[in-house]
């Protein structure tokens, strides 16, 4: 027995190593990459570039270099996924992979009542005067529930909270069924339309109006 657990921990840091060696590569790729967009905006665009003078200040260049390589290999993951798995689960894997990326630098994500002010642009069926009260990162959504979710699917969709907060433009859907498939959890609302439960923008707790209280 002892052999075998040997074996097998010596099989797994075998594993490990070669992912951190490809990782390795991947950064120092990265990097490279990185430079080499940098020396691109700076040759082809940045010289016409009317803040140029003030670029260094700005470093408005070290800005979109980072964000295009970001965007680059996100939708290279997308686009590896979409390939072998359907839209819909595509959308819950990405939500997924964030949630990872935000709790390992230290966010709670835990469910909570919030209220915010809607402007028009993000979701003309509410006035200006209105406060909704909002259940953001539901542990669980019920049958009848009114949530929110974003006017259109997203390319890459973000958690449902901070895609709220950052102001999506969203809708108000009732639930017509939770189900569980596979590793995910998944709301029906409209038409059969399928959106994974990390995408849900919150649970309508409530609309709030002059006068009204909490």
């Amino acid at each position: 027995m002892t052999y075998l657990l040997s074996r097998n921990r010596l099989q797994e840091v075998i594993i490990m190593g070669a992912l951190q060696e490809r990782l390795d590569i991947f950064q120092e790729e990265t990097r490279t990459a990185y430079q080499d967009i940098m020396k691109i905006l700076e040759d082809k665009y940045c010289w016409k570039c009317p803040m140029r003078s003030t670029s260094m200040n700005s470093r408005c260049r070290e800005v979109h270099a980072g964000r295009v390589l970001q965007e680059a290999m996100d939708q290279g993951i997308y686009n590896n996924l979409q390939s072998k798995i359907p839209r819909v689960e595509v959308n819950a894997l990405i939500a997924r992979i964030q949630k990872k990326r935000i709790k390992k630098q230290g966010g709670a994500q835990r469910e909570k009542k919030i209220i915010i002010q809607v402007k028009g642009d993000q979701n003309p069926i509410f006035n200006h005067d209105e406060w909704l009260v909002v259940k953001i990162n539901p542990k669980r959504i019920v049958k009848g529930d009114k949530i929110l979710i974003p006017y259109e699917t997203l390319a890459k969709p973000l958690l449902g909270a901070y895609a709220l907060i950052a102001g999506f433009p969203s809708q108000i859907a009732i639930a017509n069924r939770v189900f569980h498939e596979g590793n995910f959890w998944y709301v029906e609302v409209g038409e059969k339309e399928i959106v994974p439960l990390e995408s849900v923008l919150g649970v309508l707790v409530n609309v709030l109006r002059e006068g009204n209280s909490i």
